[in-house]
Parts: structure tokens; C-alpha cells; sequence
């Protein structure tokens, strides 16, 4: 054992606590780093030395084992898992909050007061059925009825379109972090091969794959060589240093309803198996939730189209003539009032052909209201919505006069609203239910991973105060040695 032994033990003690310093400042550097975990400097005792003849073993002073990063896995599982569910709720609240502003309901501009207005003016028609104001009035708030259901069918349909565009869009960003991550994974396996804690490019890594949580499910699984494989459905994103791609290909169809553009994976076509995150919950929505609305919407818009063209075909006009059809148009795109019936007002007809009174068959006056009365009747009358076993996907005869009809098509198109008012206000609350359980989780691993400045100031005087001691000891034995080598 030399004499100079104990400057050995007081170096290894200003060494490791200078370490544990320059750790300290870091973490204090960091403390407000987008996912930064906190870290620690793990200090062990060196191997002790024997005392000649057992008398005992002697420490030989203390070492850094190791630079740490303090995570839990496990709350970093459960978190992202949490993201997932956030994702797909918020993904849905979105689209929900957006199709809700379309409608406008309820509001003086709303598709239910446009509707109001259009029976009212049969109403008003049929009590004044010769008033040629009176009949432009019908004509126009029947024009603006159209105008409305196209305009409202345009942003339905371009918020379905905005749908695929966003699925597309979270599709090539699964592919960017996967390649980020799959790049982290080869700078981290180099370094843990020479025995090195990449502490820094982990947390880059575990903040890539928080934000994947978000987009779309995936498992993820860490390896003895410090690389993260991450399976989604199953299948490999990424191993180790190599990552794999997704793309979008078309949905196909259903009946007339086209479905959400298909992820699939690049290597094989393969469709890609997800059940959460934002991917998912937008395909849901808008094969789901947004074509329930759109086409509870056209077959009501149909129904009306349909039902009123039956019975003014059936009336008469201030000619004497047989009505036309008063609507005009194969889809809701290019629906309009007849043009005719625009140019000459007295095409509206606003009296019956014949009138059944008490079985004898009376001709009608020309200017009698009586048609106009009972379209404006159409409000109130019962109406039952049933798919058409031929034809299922064909919204045009889903609704259809029902005496013991279960509603009436100011009713149906209520109960569509309050469907969607339902599910906006579900995927609301549990949007922001998640967020709070989010918040809780994150302030736990905060506490656990997190940087206090507290804590790191404390840290920082017993560092100081530790490497003064050893700095003292190594003047004591100076002193020691002087003695020894110079006054002996």
C-alpha cells in the first residue's frame, strides 16, 4: 500500500463529485427541455484493498458506476396507451364540432327554420292561392330551401374529402417517426455497444414515441442492445435499424357511400390492423358518425323532394292544368325549382284536380287552395323511415308517408340534430376526461423524471460541499507529506 494512498481516495472523491456536478448542471440546463428525463450520477465505492496480515480491508475511494436517466417504463407505457384513446376521441370531437357549425342548429339560419319557412308559404298559398306575391314568396323561400340543402351537402361532403386528406396527411407522419426513430435506435445501439447511457437521445426517442402514440396504436418492445421495436397490429414498424412504411390506397365503397382511403403497408398491400389513435378514430367517424348525418340528411331532403312533387303533379294550376313536378334534378348537387314553374308563377298548383266529397267527384276551382293546404299539412304528417329491401343504399325512397309513422319530417330531422348534439357532447367530455387523466399521469412521471430546481440546488451545495472536503483532505495530507519528506 503506498504512502501516497490517501491523495488516490481524495482525487476519486473531488473526481466523482465534480461529475455529479457537471450532471447536476445539466439537468438545471434541461429543466424546461420538451421531454427531458432527469438524470443522476450512481456513485459506488472502488474496490477496497486487504491490510497486510487480515487486519482488515481498506476502501480505496469511490467512482461514478454509471450517468442515469430516471424513467418509468411502465407509466411511460400506460401514458401512451392514454394517448391513444385521446387521440381517437379528439380526432372525433373535431369532425363532430364541424359538422355541428354546418348545420347551425339552432339558429335563425339553420336548415330547420329554412324548412319552417318553405311549409309556411304553402300555408300562406293556400289561403290566398291567387296572390301572385304570395306565390313568389313560395317559389323563393322553396329556392332558398334548395340552396341551403346543396350548400350544406358541399361542406358535408368537403369535410369528408378534409377527412381523407388528414388520414393521408397522419399517414406520412407515422412514416417520418418511424424513420426518426429507427435512426435514434442505430445512434443508441452504437453507443450502448462501447458501454455508453445515450440518456439525451433516449428521451429524443421517448417523445417521438409519444407523439406516435397519438396517431395510431402500436406496441412497443425494448431490446437488450437499447433499440425499441415497435409493432403495429402485429407488424413491424420499425426493428432496431430498419423501418417500414404505410400508405393510404382507396377505400372502395359502399353503395353509394365512398369508404375512407385504406392503410395499408407499402411492402405487401397488407391492410394495417388498428383499433385507436387518430387514424383510426377519423376512419370511424367519418364511416360511421358522418355518413349516418349525410344520408339521415339527403333522405329527409328526398323524402320532402319526392312527397311534394307527387301531390303538386296531382293539383291544378290557375290554368286549369294539371301541376308539373315542382322540384327538378336527379341529385342533391343539381337540385332547383322547376324553371317553368320560376318564369310563369301560375304554374304552382295550389287547388286538387278533383275533389272526393262524400263520393261524388267535383271539379275544383282553379283557385281553390286546397293542394297548397295539404302539402303545407306535410309538416305534421307521420312519416316511417325504411330502407328499401331491393335497395338498401338508396336514400331517395327511404322515406316514405306513414299513417302510424313514428315521426313527422320536421321531428326526423330533430332527432338527427340531437344525435349529433349526443355524440359531440360524448366525444367532448371524453376528450377532456382524457386530458385530465393525461395531466394526472404526466405530473406523476413529472415528479418522477421531472427536473426540480430545488432539488438540483440542494444537490448542487451537497456536491460542492463534498468536493471542498476531498480538496481539504488532499491539503491535510500535503501537510502531512511536507512533515514527513522535508522536516524528517
Amino acid at each position: 500500500m503506498s504512502t501516497f494512498f490517501g491523495l488516490n481516495i481524495a482525487r476519486s472523491g473531488m473526481q466523482a463529485q465534480q461529475k455529479a456536478l457537471e450532471v447536476t448542471s445539466h439537468n438545471i440546463a434541461n429543466a424546461n427541455t420538451p421531454g427531458y428525463s432527469r438524470q443522476v450520477a450512481r456513485m459506488v465505492p472502488n474496490a477496497p484493498i486487504s491490510y497486510p496480515e487480515g487486519n482488515g480491508m481498506l476502501g480505496s475511494g469511490v467512482l461514478v458506476n454509471e450517468i442515469a436517466r430516471v424513467r418509468d417504463g411502465f407509466l411511460d407505457m400506460q401514458i401512451r396507451k392514454e394517448l391513444q384513446t385521446l387521440g381517437q376521441w379528439e380526432s372525433r370531437r373535431h369532425v363532430l364540432n364541424q359538422v355541428e357549425q354546418i348545420f347551425m342548429e339552432p339558429t335563425d339560419t339553420g336548415f330547420s327554420t329554412v324548412l319552417g319557412k318553405f311549409f309556411d308559404s304553402w300555408q300562406e298559398l293556400s289561403l290566398n292561392p291567387e296572390s301572385s306575391p304570395v306565390r313568389a314568396t313560395l317559389v323563393q323561400n322553396s329556392s332558398t330551401m334548395i340552396n341551403t340543402v346543396k350548400h350544406i351537402n358541399e361542406q358535408l361532403k368537403t369535410v369528408r374529402s378534409d377527412i381523407d386528406f388528414n388520414i393521408d396527411l397522419k399517414v406520412k407522419e407515422v412514416n417520418t417517426l418511424g424513420e426518426q426513430i429507427k435512426d435514434l435506435n442505430l445512434q443508441i445501439i452504437r453507443l450502448v455497444a462501447i458501454n455508453e447511457m445515450p440518456s439525451d437521445l433516449m428521451d429524443r426517442r421517448d417523445l417521438l414515441m409519444d407523439r406516435l402514440a397519438e396517431i395510431i396504436e402500436f406496441n412497443a418492445i425494448e431490446t437488450e442492445r437499447g433499440s425499441v421495436n415497435i409493432y403495429i397490429g402485429g407488424r413491424e414498424l420499425v426493428n432496431e435499424g430498419v423501418s417500414f412504411k404505410l400508405k393510404t390506397e382507396s377505400g372502395g365503397s359502399n353503395g353509394d357511400w365512398p369508404l375512407a382511403s385504406k392503410v395499408v403497408w407499402e411492402r405487401d398491400g397488407r391492410e394495417v390492423n388498428m383499433n385507436n389513435g387518430e387514424i383510426a378514430g377519423l376512419i370511424e367517424t367519418r364511416d360511421v358518425y358522418l355518413r349516418s348525418y349525410m344520408e339521415d340528411f339527403e333522405a329527409l331532403v328526398w323524402g320532402i323532394i319526392n312527397i311534394v312533387n307527387d301531390m303538386h303533379v296531382g293539383g291544378m294550376d290557375l290554368n286549369g292544368d294539371k301541376g308539373l313536378s315542382f322540384f327538378n334534378g336527379e341529385y342533391l348537387e343539381d337540385l332547383q325549382v322547376n324553371q317553368d314553374i320560376m318564369r310563369d308563377l301560375k304554374l304552382v298548383a295550389a287547388s286538387t284536380a278533383v275533389d272526393v266529397f262524400e263520393g261524388e267527384d267535383v271539379e275544383a276551382n282553379p283557385g281553390d287552395g286546397s293542394n297548397a293546404l295539404a302539402i303545407a299539412k306535410l309538416r305534421y304528417s307521420r312519416i316511417e323511415t325504411t330502407p328499401d329491401p331491393s335497395d338498401p343504399n338508396n336514400l331517395k325512397v327511404r322515406i316514405k308517408l306513414d299513417p302510424i309513422g313514428g315521426s313527422t319530417f320536421e321531428n326526423f330531422y330533430r332527432d338527427s340534430i340531437a344525435r349529433l348534439g349526443v355524440d359531440a357532447q360524448e366525444s367532448q367530455h371524453m376528450a377532456e376526461n382524457q386530458v385530465a387523466l393525461l395531466d394526472m399521469m404526466n405530473r406523476r412521471r413529472d415528479s418522477i423524471s421531472g427536473v426540480s430546481l430545488d432539488e438540483e440546488l440542494s444537490n448542487m451545495i451537497q456536491f460542492q460541499l463534498a468536493y471542498q472536503a476531498s480538496a481539504r483532505l488532499i491539503t491535510t495530507l500535503n501537510e502531512i507529506y511536507d512533515t514527513i519528506i522535508n522536516r524528517m
